[in-house]
């Protein structure tokens, strides 16, 4: 009850909570090449997995306050999408931290530490960014100010972040396969594209064309909560898929 209520007072920058990140990894590891699966068994220490890596930054690495900022980004409302002059001139959000997180994996003359490190958050800011959320408005703190009920009373970002992922039944590692298991060799390819603006971009267009519509009540009703579940399935997908493939390509 203690860490609950910690995670949804502080900056809003748990994303997926530990679930959500969990099968994240767990789907990126499922599409690793062998060469990347190989790479990844060496940084990470001891028998540590993929998913393991996706949610230490919300767990140990809570203790480098100076890296809070980097699990989100607010873009002004008239913002057509994320512009790295305006909204993170300091390169101290996810957009910018992913970047260097992910070239920083790939020096091979890197000190294994700083590659290890960097193998922790790009596990996880992969699936931050995929958290429409965490491209929400400054002004609510993406969502942490908005109170909002659907049997128990919560706050808008930590029922996207945790509640909705709870409702996907199974353990993490069957949801992992069945969010992936009806994809087509063509949506694999689609989503495995891009960067880390264009999956913000993403996200901005979700957070504002759906999961800002709560009504005035704050009461969420089934409609809201039916539509917003395949949005965070199609989401973990997309985060796991494009996690492998910047893992791939970083350890080529």
């Amino acid at each position: 009850t203690f860490l609950a209520f910690n995670l949804m007072t502080l900056e809003p920058s748990f994303s997926w909570f530990d679930k959500g990140h969990r099968i994240v990894g767990l789907i990126a590891q499922a599409n690793l090449t062998a060469e990347a699966r190989k790479k990844i068994a060496e940084i990470l220490p001891g028998n540590m997995t993929l998913a393991d890596a996706a949610v230490w930054p919300d767990h140990e690495g809570r203790s480098i306050r100076e890296f809070d900022p980097l699990h989100y980004v607010r873009i002004p409302e008239n913002a057509g999408g994320y512009d790295q002059g305006r909204d993170c001139p300091e390169k101290n959000c996810m957009v910018e931290a992913l970047k260097w997180f992910s070239a920083a994996i790939a020096d091979k003359n890197a000190p294994i530490m700083v590659r290890r490190l960097a193998l922790y958050y790009v596990a996880h800011l992969v699936g931050d960014m995929h958290q429409p959320l965490h491209a929400g408005r400054a002004g609510d703190q993406g969502g942490v100010d908005i109170p909002v009920s659907y049997g128990i009373t919560t706050n808008l970002h930590y029922f996207w972040d945790s509640n909705l992922v709870e409702m996907e039944t199974g353990s993490e590692e069957d949801i992992a396969k069945q969010l992936t298991a009806n994809l087509t060799a063509e949506e694999r390819l689609k989503w495995q594209a891009g960067d880390p603006t264009q999956w913000t971009n993403e996200s901005l267009v979700l957070v504002r064309s759906y999961a800002y519509n709560t009504g005035p009540s704050g009461e969420l009703s089934d409609d809201y909560v039916e539509k917003a579940r395949p949005i965070v399935r199609v989401r973990l997908a997309q985060a796991g898929l494009r996690l492998a493939w910047l893992l791939d390509t970083a350890f080529k």
